[in-house]
């Protein structure tokens, strides 16, 4: 099939099984926005990894001594072949747009979460006007879709092992861009039931957060002729990304940590612990509202062991056809992907030559006074403010 006969199937499908739920925009503030289940078909080349199964607490911990000791194999070893996954998988997403016409609500930035969290993260219910990306984008005149990654929140939850690994979540987010590409998106969105008048979409800018991240620069790497901009929050390459390891994350066996919660959680679904273990990865004491930290245990997700060992491959790539602007926007004090201190920490000039050779623009802008859970931290509003300046001066 070639690729004029795949797109208008995706778009066609997506078309006639889309579901609009009857979920409200949060009664917290005024604004324009619609919930719905999309079905997303993906035909992606996962990995089958020799690693332990993680089927409670016990096996948590055994995993990461697998994985962390000197002696264990490395990713390449464990490798033990293709897996070819084809597939359709319900993705749940929150699609907004400005109450009042803006110059750039026909631009949409599409969010990706990391490890977690949901699609939550970029739209705080507490305080929403000091933390939530998504008013901010919407305030600065975007349109912004987020949405729960594959074996999170309210998507589908296939096997941890592999069927949820990076390059099906890049097929994914890849999938949700062609869509709003075609106007699937718009078209579906604005039901009239739900008095949403959605623009058609010709801009596309793509924003992540740490494994979220990892998944957009996937994107630009293999479809980058698709995305106009793209912005980078809690990752950068060419530096000391993953130094601390997995046992800084304080995992447990999603099930075993809450049956009520993560009922629908089987082998391979990991989740952070304690609070403590939250605060670790996320949070650096002095600049953020201990509320905040609450909430983030509160609202925790899941990820997998998949996601955990193929995060490699999909930062293994250079994006040669990328040709927009990329920022790297970062935490001063990001523990997971600076080892606790993000300046002076990369190798910009590597990562212009080696990985975004054809990009009009690469930068990095580090927030100071925040840790890597951006969103949650006293200082994230002047942290959407670079992002959405940096897009500006660039024409996005």
């Amino acid at each position: 099939m070639n690729k004029q006969k795949m797109v208008s199937l995706v778009i066609t499908t997506a078309l006639l099984a889309l579901s609009i739920s009857a979920e409200a925009a949060p009664a917290h503030r005024s604004r324009s926005c619609v919930f719905f289940d999309l079905p997303v078909t993906v035909s992606a080349n996962n990995s089958i990894y020799d690693t332990p199964r993680v089927d409670n607490n016990i096996d948590a911990v055994d995993w990461i001594w697998n994985l962390e000791s000197w002696t264990s194999p490395n990713i390449t070893d464990r490798n033990k072949g293709v897996k070819k996954v084809e597939d359709t998988f319900t993705i749940n997403a929150q699609l907004c747009v400005p109450t009042e016409s803006a110059e750039k609500m026909g631009t949409l930035q599409i969010a990706t979460h990391g490890f977690a969290f949901d699609k939550t993260y970029w739209d705080s219910e507490v305080e929403p006007e000091k933390y939530s990306y998504v008013d901010a984008a919407l305030n600065a005149g975007y349109s912004i879709l987020t949405y729960d990654r594959l074996g999170v929140g309210k998507s589908s939850k296939p096997d941890a092992y592999e069927v949820v690994q990076g390059p099906v979540q890049l097929e994914i987010l890849k999938e949700i861009t062609l869509l709003a590409r075609s106007g699937a998106l718009a078209k579906s969105a604005s039901n009239k039931q739900h008095d949403v008048d959605i623009p058609e979409f010709n801009k596309i800018i793509l924003v992540g957060h740490s494994l979220g991240s990892a998944v957009t620069i996937g994107v630009l790497s293999q479809y980058g002729e698709m995305i106009d901009g793209a912005v980078s929050t809690g990752l950068i390459t060419y530096g000391k990304l993953g130094q601390t390891g997995q046992q800084a994350f304080g995992l447990e066996h999603a099930r075993s940590h809450d049956e009520r919660r993560f009922h629908d959680r089987g082998s391979g679904y990991l989740v952070q612990a304690t609070e403590s273990n939250v605060q670790q990865i996320f949070f650096k004491k002095g600049y953020f509202d201990p509320k905040l930290l609450t909430y983030g245990e509160r609202i925790k997700e899941t990820g997998t062991v998949g996601e955990f060992l193929s995060l490699g491959a999909v930062l293994a790539n250079p994006a040669p056809n990328y040709k927009g602007p990329l920022l790297f926007a970062l935490a001063e004090y990001d523990f997971g992907v600076c080892a606790g201190n993000c300046t002076g920490s990369y190798d910009l000039d590597a990562i212009k030559s080696d990985m975004f050779p054809s990009a009009s623009n690469v930068e990095v802008h580090i927030q100071d006074g925040s840790g890597h859970a951006l969103t949650m931290h006293r200082n994230a509003t002047g942290h959407y403010r670079a992002i959405f300046n940096y897009l500006a001066r660039k024409g996005l």
